[in-house]
């Protein structure tokens, strides 16, 4: 018995010795594309995220050939791409293709198959080929690409203020209007930004603006007119589609705008509740002959904070109240014992720079000394003394310096409320000491409280002028500087 299974054995050996010589040919691989994930293709936006896959029988995928025309054919090892499809119209459809290719490649450089040239390992990362750089050696190529119409549907853009930009609720004939636009197609998609002030029926009333500006100050040559005043706003993508119109103020409200009354603006920087405000109005209303009679008041204080600004000045101190300031030829700001520093420090040399004269008095506290800048770097002072007079009693006479003759004394009144933080100004080299306080026993020598600069555009006052004016020479000493200063006549 055992014999017998072994010649079976060997017989049923002898009969697989022969083997077929015949070579296998590769098979190429199928590729296969994805829905969305409830498995429906629907009209969606232009920026798709594809996937595909491949599966070869007889070996491994090495990548992909991907296409939107069938002709132009681009290579990736990926399984999944991002694509931002260009919008021609409100409605496009897009042809996706996809051909997977195996590993198992001849080992030849294919130059000019009709996929393109074989894709290389861009070593350098530059994109091109490089002497050294291996080719990636493919192999067979899916005769039938995966393919998917993609119905792609113009989503309109979308228009925002830039949160904090709302313009106050008056302004002079300047008023800036920041934005951001988004689009769900991308937003390079955004083609213009139209604009519109009060009117929004006259087609010829939009303006366009480029897609690059979201920011943009407007003056009364642009529209903006004496009284209520609206600014309107869209968006237009590629495609024509506009966004909704919005609208600043946001709400039915409207904005004033008010044209200069005079070339004098009086900025009140000054909180305690005195007769300040109407001092300076009543001796500029008389001032050259009523000259300036009703000037602005741009008021800077109210609703202001540790933490905020006040209530009516601009989002944007560059450019917009610099380009209100710019509206006057002349400027008075009065302070109280915190002056707005950092407004000044941003807005003054730029007013100066386009020949602007101005009249700054305020007391300084110790936030004034500041080595980074500060007062100094707007006013014609390289410091302050770091000790302030914290009293000056009734009576106190400012005295013109030996370098201003010509000019009124001027002396502390006798009101309840107290005059502190003056300093001691050290001028720079270029600029002039103006008043000096007389000598007294609560203070050393003669300290300097006033300084004009060497062009004679820039008076600093480091007291309340409203409160040296026991002798009524305050007015006096104004006109004087408008005329011999200023050059008013």
């Amino acid at each position: 018995m055992r014999l017998r299974y072994l010649l079976i054995s060997l017989l049923l050996l002898g009969g697989c010795s022969e083997t077929p010589n015949e070579p296998v040919d590769n098979l190429p691989p199928e590729t296969y594309l994805s829905l969305q994930p409830d498995g429906e293709l629907r009209t969606t936006t232009s920026r798709q995220h594809i996937h595909w896959w491949g599966d070869d029988p007889d070996g491994f995928v090495a990548g992909y050939f991907i296409s939107f025309d069938s002709n132009t054919w681009s290579f990736t090892t990926k399984n999944d791409s991002v694509f931002a499809l260009s919008l021609s119209g409100s409605d496009t459809t897009y042809a996706f293709f996809v051909r997977a290719v195996d590993d198992q490649g001849n080992g030849a450089y294919d130059a000019d198959g009709p996929y393109g040239a074989e894709p290389f390992t861009d070593e350098n990362g530059n994109g091109v080929w490089d002497a050294g750089e291996a080719y990636i050696d493919l192999g067979a190529v899916d005769p039938t690409p995966a393919d998917l119409r993609y119905p792609i549907e113009n989503s309109p853009p979308v228009v925002e203020f830039t949160q904090g930009s709302d313009v106050p609720d008056t302004t002079f004939t300047v008023a800036t209007f920041s934005w951001y636009g988004t689009d769900l197609d991308g937003d390079e998609t955004i083609q213009n930004y139209m604009y519109a002030l009060n009117d929004t029926l006259d087609p010829a009333s939009w303006k366009a603006l480029p897609r690059s500006t979201t920011f943009i100050t407007l003056f009364e040559d642009d529209g903006l007119v004496e009284g209520d005043n609206i600014f309107y706003l869209k968006a237009v993508d590629i495609a024509g589609a506009q966004s909704r119109i919005i609208r600043m103020p946001d709400t039915s409200r409207s904005w004033y705008v008010r044209k200069p009354r005079t070339e004098l603006l009086i900025v009140d920087d000054y909180g305690p509740a005195d007769a300040s405000a109407g001092f300076y109005r009543s001796l500029t209303d008389t001032l050259f002959g009523g000259r300036f009679r009703g000037a602005d008041v741009f008021d800077i204080k109210t609703g202001a904070s540790s933490t905020a600004r006040g209530k009516y000045l601009p989002p944007y101190i560059n450019p917009t109240f610099i380009e209100t300031l710019k509206l006057f030829r002349y400027v008075i700001w009065y302070g109280d014992n915190t002056p707005t520093l950092d407004v000044a420090q941003l807005a003054l040399p730029d007013y100066q720079a386009s020949g602007g004269h101005i009249l700054f008095t305020a007391a300084f506290p110790e936030s004034a000394i500041d080595p980074r800048g500060g007062i100094t770097d707007f006013a014609p002072i390289d410091s302050l003394s770091p000790q302030s007079i914290r009293f000056v009693p009734a009576g106190t006479r400012a005295l013109p310096d030996a370098e201003s003759p010509g000019y009124p004394e001027l002396v502390r009144d006798n009101e309840g409320v107290p005059v502190a933080f003056v300093r001691n100004l050290f001028r720079k080299i270029n600029a002039r000491n103006f008043y000096r306080f007389e000598e007294s026993a609560r203070w050393e020598g003669e300290p300097v409280v006033a300084v004009r600069s060497g062009d004679s555009r820039f008076m600093l006052f480091g007291i309340p002028l409203h409160r040296f004016d026991a002798e009524g020479s305050v007015g006096e000493l104004i006109y004087l500087i408008f005329r011999n200063e200023f050059g008013l006549q």
